[in-house]
């Protein structure tokens, strides 16, 4: 894990030297930096805004960045480099737990678990998976809480009846498995659809269970909510245009999505979007349950979580204002 560690430690040195010499430009700017930690489908309405013209539409201008993790897209969000991303939620959350008061978060695009575990034809039942090796990318992660959640259903501690291997990546999942280093592994799409491809089974299909969680959240800075917050309405309006496009517009998601991530397999890129889609949030709302969950998985090894309030860590008023205005009748063609 050293190795992993130091590379987004260098990551991290680089886009804030590469950022820093336009640091105060930024800031005064009316132009927005937006970010994204993942080439993943859930963050597909961030590519789909820029590439479908939405940012514009809207009045509002947009540099997107890439920014490969989210513990390092929230520091930048800190050290007020970028103005706003999309991120999962548990690192932003942890972060503001730990006293970084000022993050917030305007939104949210997706709203429960999506993912399954996946592993050895001979593991007949959840409660087959005690004592055998579960891969997962790393701890603090979004596999990682979905295991531990799932698992809790019936009645099963990760850390006490697994054998937890991080692989570092959900990409080395079905190769270990293939390769006999692990017995099942937490996938997120499509890493589940390559494992089923190698002749690997669905032990546990997670997001059937329907668990509220803060999986993918639009962050921002209170700070820069107050500067800049015309703006960032505009932003909100063009997000939501793009998950309209993205759940009602499969053919045009599909080649934005793979411009982006570089896949041409389109079956690969359908089974992500299919599944994706059944967790994706249209009106942006906030989920206090989501956020609560993840309070309560922080609050094992953060006492001082188990006291906060799911409504500290957001700020209502962009998504209030989508549905109020009437924007969100008018985007889906509702009474």
């Amino acid at each position: 894990m050293a190795p992993i560690k130091k590379g987004l430690a260098l990551v991290a040195i680089a886009f804030l030297v590469f950022v820093g010499t336009g640091r105060e430009s930024w800031s005064q700017s009316q132009e927005l930096t937006a970010f994204y930690t993942a080439y993943a489908i859930s963050m597909a309405p961030m590519w789909i805004a820029t590439e479908a013209g939405f940012f514009k539409k809207q009045g509002v201008e947009v540099r997107l960045v890439y920014i490969g993790s989210g513990p390092t897209g929230t520091a930048a969000l800190l050290a007020r480099e970028v103005d706003l991303g999309i991120i999962g939620g548990f690192a932003p959350i942890r972060a503001i737990v730990g006293g970084a008061k000022d993050l917030v978060i305007i939104g949210q695009s997706k709203n429960r678990m999506v993912g399954s575990i996946v592993g050895r034809k001979e593991i007949t039942s959840v409660r087959d998976l005690k004592g055998t090796r579960l891969g997962i990318d790393r701890i603090g992660s979004n596999p990682d809480m979905y295991t531990i959640a799932a698992l809790s259903r019936f009645q099963m501690d990760p850390m006490r009846d697994l054998t937890y291997v991080q692989l570092g990546s959900m990409s080395q999942g079905a190769p270990a498995l293939k390769a006999g280093a692990i017995d099942a592994f937490t996938a997120t799409p499509p890493n589940d659809l390559f494992a089923q491809r190698l002749g690997f089974k669905v032990i546990l299909d997670i997001t059937k269970l329907n668990i509220p969680f803060a999986a993918t959240v639009l962050i921002s800075s209170r700070t820069i909510v107050a500067r800049k917050q015309s703006e960032i309405a505009k932003f909100m309006r063009a997000y939501a245009e793009a998950v309209h496009y993205f759940l009602t517009n499969p053919e045009g998601a599909t080649r934005i999505v793979a411009k982006f991530t570089k896949v041409e397999d389109k079956e690969i890129i359908a089974h992500s979007i299919a599944a994706e889609a059944k967790a994706m949030e249209k009106t942006l709302q906030a989920d206090p349950t989501g956020i609560e969950l993840i309070l309560k998985l922080i609050s094992k090894t953060v006492p001082q979580a188990a006291a906060a309030k799911p409504e500290d860590f957001y700020d209502s008023r962009f998504f209030t204002d989508l549905k109020d205005s009437g924007f969100l009748k008018r985007l889906w063609g509702e009474n």
